[in-house]
């Protein structure tokens, strides 16, 4: 791996470096440095830079899957994210903010968190217990812990099939899907957790019982924020639970709208009644574009990550037969948000693939070739 492209996944600390600098040198007038970055900046770097189809050499692979560098930026994230939301009362008590700055402001940290779900979904990855634990406490800022639940247990097992809430239909928004996948990802994860304790012989209803776990941590977190709070305002800071309620949400639905890009309108063939094909690296939508790859430690692999789903970011691979999208998932996040515009590109798109792909023997002999 080039230099340039190891250095380029400290990408991310550039948003969290640029708004906060912002947020000082304008003593909190100008808050939406974050929303610019991942929706201006972010597109424009694409556009200049351009793509990245290459893959690590077999020569280099067990090299960089031991290269500490990567474990340090993930992990350094986790601490950066607790720190961020943990002092957002003393930002919001040193700067007066109006409702305009407000908004900026905490779509800038909900965005960032958004970003620290995918940080989340590559520790989560890992059999670790190290790996896991910080995985759970970057979930916990953005109450959003049964997603590990779900995801390594449903998700991956469901993909691109009528049973995964997470995978996106032909014709349906992104707002729809929403409500899909926020909602049937929370029954999935119960119904999952439900069956490992029936399994175990534990009781639901028990300290066993991870979903409940992950509802108490983001309430106790929550309930500290806004204690350390209450302490510097001198009063009941009733804006900081607002405030960690408002930014999980707009980190989760961007999770979301990541979700809906990825899979939208790709289904595994059924080759039994309620039995489909093994997945592969047909089943995922990709972008190569340099910038977005970096910021999102190469989540725009996503076939390979579904292929191959203990496979660390920085040796994920490009297949040319996986289904690419046109743009990196920023513009294509905004594109989603305007249903006929998103539509209007991807159905086709989609429609044509399909007509063009190749079939599962054929795509599993290209990736056995890069194996």
């Amino acid at each position: 791996m080039k230099n340039w492209k190891k250095l380029g996944f400290l990408s991310i600390y550039l948003m969290l470096i640029l708004s906060t600098t912002t947020m000082i040198l304008t003593k909190g007038e100008f808050t939406w440095t974050g929303v610019l970055f991942s929706f201006l900046l972010v597109p424009i770097a694409d556009f200049l830079l351009g793509r990245d189809s290459q893959n690590v050499a077999k020569e280099d692979f067990e090299r960089l899957l031991n290269d500490r560098f990567f474990d340090v930026v993930v992990y350094s994230l986790v601490y950066v994210q607790l720190v961020q939301v943990f002092m957002s009362p003393l930002t919001m008590l040193t700067f007066e903010m109006t409702p305009l700055g407000y908004l900026g402001w905490i779509l800038s940290i909900g965005i960032f968190s958004g970003t620290m779900i995918n940080v989340a979904h590559e520790l989560g990855h890992r059999s670790s217990k190290t790996a896991q634990f910080h995985a759970k406490l970057t979930l916990m800022t953005v109450s959003y812990i049964h997603f590990l639940i779900e995801h390594n247990r449903g998700h991956h097992l469901h993909v691109a099939t009528p049973k995964d809430p997470a995978t996106s239909r032909k014709g349906q928004t992104v707002y729809a899907f929403w409500w899909q996948s926020v909602t049937g990802s929370f029954r999935s994860a119960w119904q999952i957790e439900t069956k490992r304790l029936e399994r175990s012989g534990l009781a639901v209803w028990s300290r066993h019982n991870e979903m409940i776990w992950a509802c108490v941590w983001p309430l106790v977190f929550c309930g500290l924020l806004t204690a350390w709070g209450s302490f510097l305002a001198q009063r009941f800071m009733w804006e900081a639970t607002v405030f960690f309620f408002a930014q999980s949400i707009i980190g989760f639905l961007m999770l979301e709208c990541v979700n809906y890009i990825e899979h939208y309108g790709i289904m595994r063939r059924e080759i039994a009644p309620g039995r489909y094909e093994k997945v592969n690296p047909l089943h995922s939508w990709n972008a190569n574009h340099i910038f977005s790859n970096l910021v999102l430690f190469q989540l725009q692999r996503h076939s390979d990550h579904h292929a191959n789903a203990a496979r660390p970011y920085q040796v994920l691979r490009h297949f040319d037969e996986s289904p690419q999208m046109p743009f990196g998932y920023s513009l294509m996040i905004l594109m989603s948000l305007v249903p006929p515009v998103w539509f209007a590109v991807m159905d086709k798109r989609l429609e044509k693939w399909q007509s063009n792909a190749c079939d599962t023997d054929q795509i599993m002999a290209v990736a056995a070739q890069y194996a």
